[in-house]
């Protein structure tokens, strides 16, 4: 019972984790407005959160219930789709940074639709998190196969 309940924790924060990366992905233009730094702000607060989740249920998976723990440490896949995940969170930490600043004031409506640049490192980490998250789903896909052992 507790193996299925994680299962399902876990994949309700890949999901989650999913789903922002898609919408930073496609709302996080070059310039964007101060309700639009504000309404991703938020979006970023879930990412990290279902992120959290994620990894901890992860974990869990790895290390309490489930398949033994040697199933995952022996394969490279594994190892290399937590580096992926790792990245992935380091990659986020500049374009959080941005948002966390600009989105974390009050917006009235004269400076709602103020527009204001986004720094392109940001823009292209935010593109770059796109594409880790397919590579990790494809090292999941291929890791319950049982590649990689």
């Amino acid at each position: 019972m507790a193996y299925e309940l994680t299962r399902i924790v876990h994949f309700g924060g890949i999901f989650v984790v999913a789903a922002t990366v898609l919408i930073h992905y496609i709302a996080f233009a070059p310039t964007i407005s101060r309700e639009d730094a504000r309404n991703l702000y938020k979006v970023d607060i879930a990412f990290w959160a279902a992120s959290c989740i994620t990894l901890i249920a992860g974990l869990v998976l790895w290390l309490f219930v489930g398949k033994p723990a040697e199933f995952y440490t022996a394969n490279s896949l594994f190892h290399t789709k937590v580096a992926l995940f790792l990245g992935l969170l380091l990659c986020s930490i500049p374009p959080s940074k941005f948002l966390r600043k600009e989105g974390r004031h009050e917006v009235g409506e004269d400076d709602a639709n103020i527009k204001m640049e986004t720094p392109t490192m940001s823009r292209s980490l935010v593109r770059g998190k796109f594409l880790t998250i397919a590579v990790i789903l494809i090292c999941a896909f291929l890791i319950a196969r049982g590649v990689g052992l």
